[in-house]
């Protein structure tokens, strides 16, 4: 994930798990240089986030609440562990004081006018079967062509299994694997945004296997960074 000297404070709504999160990803406390806030929702999990219907109010209140308790704590720009919460960006912010950079996804407006041409932007996610055109809400482009890591051997089963345990290599395997089968889909693509916070440790390895420029949620956070301290 991209680092840089971020002037907020951000809070990061934590989804309830266990796998592991390795340098990179949004739930390790190193991706934030130790700046990050942090709130686990009981009541939020894979299972009842990554879903292709709608996702229960229950548990957006639940992240909602995780959300102003982190304001409470002197966040002042919000973020979840999870792409898909994109779906209910609006719900959340709604709910929230501050700022909410809910997904990487919220980042495809600005790339689509950053590359300006007619070319796809493909979005690397947890489960191309699930994610589609109803979770970007407002964030949408048709530009952007959807490729998942389900037919892995390693990160999608660990994932959505909430394994303890992950194979680094295999893992970085399945990312690149699935990058490649995106540029087959979508060969004239001219940059990569990966929805899920658990692929920027791969994002490196990904950039110099496709030679395309890829974005993460840190990407997303910085730009919102930096939109909160011109205000200031």
């Amino acid at each position: 994930m991209t680092s840089w000297p971020a002037t907020t404070p951000i809070g990061v709504i934590m989804l309830a798990t266990r796998f592991p999160r390795p340098p990179g990803d949004i739930g390790h406390p190193d991706t934030l240089g130790g700046r990050g806030l942090y709130a686990r929702v009981e009541a939020a999990r894979v299972s009842n986030v990554v879903v292709d219907g709608p996702i229960d109010a229950e548990v957006v209140e639940a992240m909602a609440q995780a959300g102003n308790a982190l304001v409470e704590r002197g966040a002042k720009l919000l973020t979840t562990s999870c792409g898909f919460a994109c779906a209910i960006h609006d719900r959340l912010q709604a709910r929230l004081p501050v700022p909410l950079v809910s997904s990487a996804l919220n980042l495809l407006p600005t790339l689509a006018k950053r590359f300006a041409d007619d070319a796809p932007i493909g979005i690397l996610t947890f489960d191309g079967r699930v994610l589609n055109r109803r979770h970007f809400g407002r964030f949408w482009s048709p530009r952007a062509v959807i490729q998942g890591i389900e037919e892995g051997r390693e990160l999608h089963r660990v994932i959505s299994g909430d394994l303890d345990r992950l194979d680094p290599r295999t893992a970085e395997a399945d990312v690149l694997e699935a990058g490649e089968a995106l540029l087959t889909r979508a060969p004239g693509c001219v940059a990569i945004l990966l929805e899920c916070t658990n692929l920027p440790p791969y994002r490196s390895a990904l950039e110099r296997s496709l030679g395309l420029p890829v974005f993460d949620l840190g990407d997303a956070l910085a730009d919102a960074d930096a939109r909160i301290a011109r205000q200031m």
